[in-house]
């Protein structure tokens, strides 16, 4: 299941009161390993199934490409965190990252799915917005750790389209403008997307240098997420989450990044008070 209901007891997470704690937790990782085109699919597949004289089940995953040659898998292939070794030389790599930069966010959810249709593309009849710009970042977004950009890209990513030729031309970007913006705002540290890159081809990687480069403190990208779930549970999507970020496997000595499994707690019916004091427990824990 991708989107949990979360109905406990409030004196559990929050203190000695006992009204009752109702929090949705959705996925925002794709269903599937899909999904960069210089990356392969990824399948499941059964290692031991469980059946007469096996009490073991077990699975794992090959990367394979269209050829059916297997292939070995990238830190960027499902949704994953970019860390600045990404592209900066001189870049921390994500073992040189606090886990406290990227673990848990209160993040500002900035939907853009109701766009204009100057603003907007649409492939496969799917309406996106496609070029995040100054505008479109709320003046409010002071003093929020994360913000977390709905495009409806999503759509497309679940169905695999990422994969296609010329896909990356299409994707949702940052511009350079909106990115400069970004990085003046201090408390933001974590960005995240449903587009597999914050940048076209043709940008040159303008919001990873300017994002990734800031100084002291990058600001982390999420790349390769889908809201999907997010939009179908919550409608009109909620204006801030507990947005958690959990590592499942970063490659190399100097880790580029690392794919992650990526999940927003919410409150259906807008419960601030009980949806800020699970983000004030899990955002103030300490080793």
């Amino acid at each position: 299941g991708k989107v949990f209901d979360w109905n406990q007891k409030e004196e559990h997470a929050m203190g000695s009161s006992t009204s009752p704690l109702h929090l949705i937790r959705v996925d925002l990782s794709p269903s599937d390993y899909v999904h960069v085109p210089q990356a392969p699919r990824i399948e499941r597949r059964p290692i031991f199934a469980r059946g007469p004289g096996n009490e073991w089940e077990m699975s794992g995953v090959v990367g394979i490409d269209a050829a059916g040659k297997c292939l070995g898998i990238s830190n960027h292939t499902w949704s994953h965190l970019d860390a600045p070794y990404h592209l900066l030389a001189d870049g921390a790599s994500l073992d040189e990252i606090a886990p406290s930069q990227y673990l848990a966010s209160r993040a500002r959810v900035i939907d853009l799915t109701h766009t204009d249709s100057v603003r907007s593309e649409t492939v496969n009849g799917v309406r996106y917005h496609s070029r995040i710009d100054v505008p479109d970042i709320p003046e409010d977004v002071t003093g929020y750790d994360a913000l977390l950009f709905v495009t409806g890209f999503g759509e497309l990513i679940d169905r695999g389209y990422p994969m296609s030729p010329d896909a990356d031309h299409h994707y949702p970007n940052v511009t350079e403008g909106a990115a400069e913006r970004i990085c003046g705002i201090d408390s933001i540290k974590l960005v995240g997307i449903d587009s597999p890159s914050f940048d076209k081809p043709e940008t040159n990687a303008c919001a990873h240098r300017i994002l990734l480069g800031r100084k002291p403190v990058p600001v982390l990208l999420l790349e390769t997420l889908t809201c999907e779930r997010l939009r179908r549970a919550i409608s009109p999507l909620p204006r801030e989450v507990l947005l958690t970020v959990e590592l499942l496997r970063a490659f190399g000595t100097r880790p580029d990044g690392a794919l992650a499994s990526v999940y927003a707690y919410a409150h259906p019916g807008g419960n601030q008070s009980q949806l800020d004091g699970l983000i004030s427990l899990m955002c103030g824990a300490s080793a």
